[in-house]
């Protein structure tokens, strides 16, 4: 039997967001999906948690994961998408990932905020402090390309 889930009304074109609406996009908390490349040539995906400053995306990780001991050490190319299907905007960005395991603790909290709130998100990085994970990192990408876009009804924003 086929699916009968409906969509809504057909995209008749897109366009590219401003980067004030990346921004603003971006400062969301959303479901990211970052792409890494296995040994085998095949693509993991791994869904994340990340914030944006405008410049770079910052997400935290354990170094032990597969996709950072096995993927990004080897090949720091990743590439990530984070979307609103329901609205069909996107923004897809590439390049190369850095490792920054010293001086997280700021960003950490700011991720965890961002996604829980301030009161849960504060807590739960006061419970991950004292836990000491030598192996918490934040993985950085400081895209090489963006792609953005939304839908566009020929309506001005």
């Amino acid at each position: 039997m086929y699916s009968k889930v409906t969509y809504g009304i057909p995209i008749r074109a897109s366009k590219p967001l401003t980067t004030q609406q990346v921004n603003e996009f971006l400062a969301e908390p959303r479901n990211c999906i970052l792409g890494t490349t296995n040994q085998d040539g095949s693509s993991q995906l791994t869904p994340v948690s990340f914030l944006w400053d405008g410049t770079a995306f910052y997400i935290i990780a354990d170094k032990q994961r597969h996709w950072v001991k096995r993927n990004l050490q080897r090949d720091p190319r990743m590439s990530l998408v984070v979307d609103q299907g329901d609205e069909y905007r996107a923004v897809v960005a590439k390049g190369k990932a850095e490792i920054q395991d010293q001086a997280i603790g700021e960003m950490t909290k700011q991720i965890l905020v961002k996604y829980f709130g301030e009161e849960t998100g504060a807590a739960y990085f006061d419970e991950l402090e004292e836990r000491e994970n030598p192996n918490r990192i934040l993985v950085v990408l400081k895209p090489d390309q963006i792609q953005s876009w939304a839908r566009d009804d020929g309506e001005e924003n």
